[in-house]
């Protein structure tokens, strides 16, 4: 986010992420947030990142760090960007404590990377990010995302998916729906955009829910749309 702006400026619902939202983020919960959950979710992120040890990875959306931190190891570089300053300074303080050298973090627009050169990057990731923006965010975020990339860089998303039946229930009944998540998009429409802004599709997979009971229902009828719980999506640029 530009130096001036205000909160509302960056999102409809910018007064969600408070320094309270981030305190919640990924606390444990016997059913919304199981172990299985962030084992599965760490699975799919390694291989739609595909990292290697001199990778350059940008995170668009990185929050208090979380991802970039769980890349960090990796890869040669993690730099994470995020509009919401509190978001900034609770990873920065995060990076201090664990002493990790090859993580930083900014604050700035996904619109507008100009911070950054043309080909600074290997890889750009978006981690339950896309849902949490609309496509006047999202389009020119890839726009940018693909001139920051090296030639045939990757791109990475990890999103929920608005075919999954619990994602359909979420917004069929009014106050179910999480208010960070303002944009919640079948695969198709996320494949769509991707392809729009100049990258193509190299892998595309599905994980089940991890919720107990209902998350063997997905596994065993993984090929329905209804029981495709999160879109990973790999791609690189044209």
């Amino acid at each position: 986010m530009e130096k001036g702006k205000t909160p509302d400026e960056f999102a409809p619902n910018a007064a969600v992420y408070d320094a309270s939202y981030y305190e919640r983020m990924y606390r444990p919960h016997w059913f919304l947030r199981n172990r299985r959950k962030y084992l599965e979710r760490d699975a799919a992120l390694i291989r739609i990142s595909r990292p290697e040890p001199a990778a350059r990875v940008l995170e668009l959306g990185s929050a208090r760090g979380d991802t970039a931190f769980f890349l960090s190891p990796l890869v040669a570089e993690v730099v994470g960007i995020d509009a919401a300053g509190t978001a900034i300074e609770m990873a920065r303080r995060e990076a201090e404590r664990r002493g990790t050298r090859n993580v930083s973090f900014e604050e700035a627009d996904a619109r507008d990377l100009r911070l950054f050169d043309r080909g600074r990057f290997d890889l750009v990731l978006l981690a339950d990010f896309v849902e949490h923006v609309e496509d006047d965010v999202l389009v020119p975020a890839l726009v940018e995302s693909r001139r920051v990339l090296v030639q045939s860089g990757g791109l990475a998303i990890y999103t929920p998916n608005l075919d999954h039946w619990a994602e359909r229930l979420k917004a069929a009944v009014p106050g179910l729906q999480q208010p960070d998540h303002i944009a919640v998009r079948t695969s198709g429409r996320v494949v769509e955009i991707v392809e729009e802004a100049g990258f193509v599709v190299e892998d595309l997979f599905f994980s089940a829910s991890p919720y107990p009971v209902v998350g063997a229902i997905d596994r065993w009828f993984s090929s329905r749309g209804i029981c495709r719980f999160r879109t990973c999506l790999r791609a690189r640029a044209r």
